[in-house]
């Protein structure tokens, strides 16, 4: 990966932008499967950076963005190696990739590595009507939420005790979290959080994320920690005089290394201008962005998705996007690929391990209902169900 000199900034800045603009033109992830030869691709971009939620399969989709996983090395935020096949609906990932571009009008790009990052792995304190409270952080559930297939019922199968791992955002404004995915993480070893402190004690040597209280004695802290820093820790499953006590205390940040184009969803952690911000602790220039949403929204705490160039360490935008709940509804879901069960009597199939029901209304294109059959090769695109695990179809399309 080669990395821009300081010198180069404004180049670089100028020949992002005229291709992101061009990009633009397209519909970024726009229907159809990426199954082009890497020959049809027409590339872009080389060194490749996202973070954002996993909202299809087909190749994974983030950001509305197809990265084909077949080579690439996965893990957890722990540094556990997983398998593709671990990826879920929800969950939030952060991709290096290369040959991003178009093919068949879709856009493409080759992941090398995806770290799967948690936000908290943890028993649950408490369950609301549409939250709970995990390790005692506020966790809230909307109807882009992710339940894991375990979890039948959604929120009604979770109970105060529990483990579970949460997936999502961090409202930094208000120390808020919204799930994006939960699952249940029966005989966790190490629980998890990624928050910010609210306290910092150096000589007792303990420190605070919300009301969690902390202690730190037995690991090294980053260099000048203070209140209103990003972390990520790793506690030990039992608590000792009524903290959790820390194996791991590590920056919580978001540190991509320099390169051609980034496309980073996250919430707003810092705010000056609508010019200069950060997201999830990554500085961003956007005084030569276009702003599609506008910027009298902007503020510490929104969630956006920027996309542009890391320069030296800072993000310079092109694009600034405000991301919203009611939009994510919108957007839905999609999967790709070989339906591996039917269930005609239920009207529902599975493809990529995501149940899709077509009981309502669908757009069917190339066939009908009554040509879905085991190993057909579909693109399901839907909104989730109520239930927090299945996907309603609103179109389906037969790929002969």
């Amino acid at each position: 990966m080669s990395h821009p000199k300081p010198f180069a900034h404004s180049k670089v800045l100028g020949l992002t932008a005229i291709a992101c603009s061009a990009l633009l033109l397209t519909a970024c992830g726009g229907g159809g499967s990426p199954t082009a030869s890497p020959a049809s691709t027409s590339v872009q971009y080389q060194s490749v950076f996202a973070v954002g939620r996993i909202s299809g399969f087909g190749s994974i989709v983030i950001n509305g963005v197809h990265y084909d996983e077949t080579t690439a090395a996965v893990a957890d935020e722990d540094g556990v190696a997983h398998s593709s096949s671990e990826l879920k609906l929800g969950m939030v990932a952060e991709v290096q990739a290369s040959n991003y571009g178009q093919a068949n009008s879709v856009t493409t790009a080759t992941a090398q590595s995806i770290t799967i990052t948690g936000l908290m792995r943890g028993p649950v304190d408490s369950v609301g009507t549409d939250s709970l409270v995990v390790l005692g952080q506020t966790v809230m559930v909307t109807a882009t939420t992710v339940f894991d297939d375990a979890l039948v019922g959604g929120l009604t199968a979770i109970k105060a005790g529990d483990v579970v791992k949460i997936y999502g955002t961090l409202d930094t404004a208000t120390d808020t979290y919204t799930a994006t995915r939960i699952e249940p993480q029966t005989g966790a070893k190490l629980y998890g959080l990624r928050g910010l402190v609210t306290a910092y004690d150096p000589i007792a040597k303990t420190l605070n994320i919300g009301s969690a209280l902390i202690d730190v004695s037995g690991v090294t802290v980053p260099t000048g920690l203070k209140v209103g820093d990003l972390v990520r820790v790793r506690l030990q499953t039992t608590q000792v005089n009524g903290a959790w006590v820390a194996t791991s205390v590590k920056s919580g940040l978001v540190h991509p290394h320099d390169n051609d184009h980034s496309e980073v969803e996250g919430t707003i952690s810092d705010f000056t201008s609508s010019s200069s911000f950060s997201v999830d602790g990554l500085p961003v220039d956007a005084s030569n962005a276009t702003f599609p949403n506008g910027t009298a929204d902007l503020a510490k705490g929104v969630r956006v998705e920027v996309e542009g160039a890391v320069v030296n360490g800072v993000l310079v935008a092109t694009t600034v996007k405000i991301k919203t709940d009611t939009q994510e509804k919108s957007d839905g879901f999609e999967v790709d690929g070989k339906i591996s069960s039917l269930d005609p009597t239920t009207s529902t199939f599975v493809v990529r391990g995501v149940t899709v029901s077509y009981a309502g209304s669908v757009n069917f294109v190339g066939g009908t209902a009554t040509d879905l059959a085991v190993n057909s090769r579909v693109e399901v695109r839907g909104s989730l169900a109520a239930d927090g695990m299945t996907l309603n179809a609103t179109t389906i399309k037969f790929d002969h």
